[in-house]
């Protein structure tokens, strides 16, 4: 369809007929502007999600589908890195409500607010705000399911932990069915609803890769093999392609996810890349080989006051301050919702919804 920021955007046929179904029942200019505004939030709220991935050179991409829209891209390994990501996407959608909504009351102070500005501020407010909360309640695999998932590893073991939010999303699902039912609610609800129980039965029962640990790859196993023949025979373009193709592959255990890192980061530092193999240096498991490649980068960077922080025991730490920003941007990015979400039920904006 088109690239903004160097990440791709697709629209499958279904997201038309979704823009359709809200433009139904009015006149062109309104389902225009109602198409216009979903697309500009959807947008809003998967930028969130893909800049983020960008910048920890996740290779995302867009989809805008018939349920909303998605954001592709590769595992990070990290908890705080996929938390991240996913945070950025709810929060930058509930940023956008609150910058109509300022607009708004500014309309209202200055007395030029119309019933025409008034329909495009409902039309852009709905999906901004109350699709965004929605995204955060807590059902699988909306974000604020996948955040919830994150948050039980902390406690739990990614078995339990899986089955405890399928288990959770199910219960909120049949409570949500109950009263859909009763209301009478639209066919788009219940197929909606539908949707998400079926994808968490079917984890449960082990179809998805999130309720089991990962099973190990033979053909990741083999390209890391070649990429670490063609490090050793100094093929670094060579070494960094067998890595990157290795690590897209599904099933790859954390031990070998480790070894691609090393690589990465060996042959990117071989290549001159050094911002981009300090953030893969960071991810390897701590070695002499990495604190090497870890000091070699740092020094290239004029990073010198670094240097003296770099050993084999907190290579990890140093070699990259992503951690801690991705720490920031999470934190920040869980505030920044609480904060909306105290003003969305706390200040007139909730006229508009309820």
């Amino acid at each position: 369809m088109f690239t903004i920021a160097g990440i791709p955007v697709f629209a499958s046929p279904f997201y038309f007929l979704l823009l359709m179904m809200f433009a139904r029942g009015g006149d062109i200019v309104t389902g225009i502007v109602w198409a216009v505004c979903i697309t500009l939030s959807l947008l809003t709220h998967e930028f969130g999600h893909a800049l983020v991935a960008r910048h920890l050179r996740h290779e995302p991409s867009i989809v805008l589908h018939g349920f909303g829209g998605l954001t592709s891209r590769t595992r990070t390994g990290r908890d705080v890195e996929e938390a991240a990501i996913i945070a950025m996407g709810p929060a930058a959608g509930l940023a956008l409500g609150l910058v109509v909504f300022a607009g708004w009351q500014l309309l209202l102070l200055f007395g030029i607010a119309s019933q025409t500005a008034a329909s495009v501020v409902y039309a852009l407010l709905y999906p901004c705000i109350v699709w965004n909360l929605l995204n955060l309640m807590p059902l699988w695999p909306l974000d604020g399911g996948q955040l919830l998932r994150l948050g039980l590893l902390r406690w739990l073991s990614p078995q339990r932990a899986t089955r405890a939010t399928h288990g959770l999303a199910l219960a909120i699902l049949v409570l949500l069915a109950a009263y859909v039912l009763r209301s009478s609610a639209s066919v788009y609800t219940l197929l909606l609803l539908g949707l998400l129980a079926m994808q968490n039965v079917r984890a449960l029962g082990g179809d998805t890769g999130e309720a089991t640990a990962p099973v190990p790859s033979s053909v990741a196993a083999e390209l890391v093999e070649n990429a670490r023949v063609a490090l050793h025979e100094e093929r670094f373009k060579d070494a960094a392609r067998l890595a990157q193709q290795a690590r897209a592959q599904s099933g790859v255990t954390p031990m070998l996810l480790e070894q691609i890192w090393e690589i990465l980061g060996v042959a990117t530092t071989e290549l001159a890349e050094y911002e981009e193999a300090l953030s893969y240096l960071s991810r390897a498991k701590p070695s002499e080989r990495v604190r090497q490649a870890t000091s070699r980068s740092l020094l290239a960077l004029g990073r010198e006051e670094e240097l003296q922080d770099v050993d084999v025991i907190h290579v990890r730490s140093v070699a990259s301050t992503r951690g801690r920003h991705m720490n920031r941007w999470l934190w920040g990015a869980l505030s920044f919702i609480a904060l909306a979400i105290s003003m969305v039920f706390g200040t007139s904006m909730k006229q508009f919804f309820f």
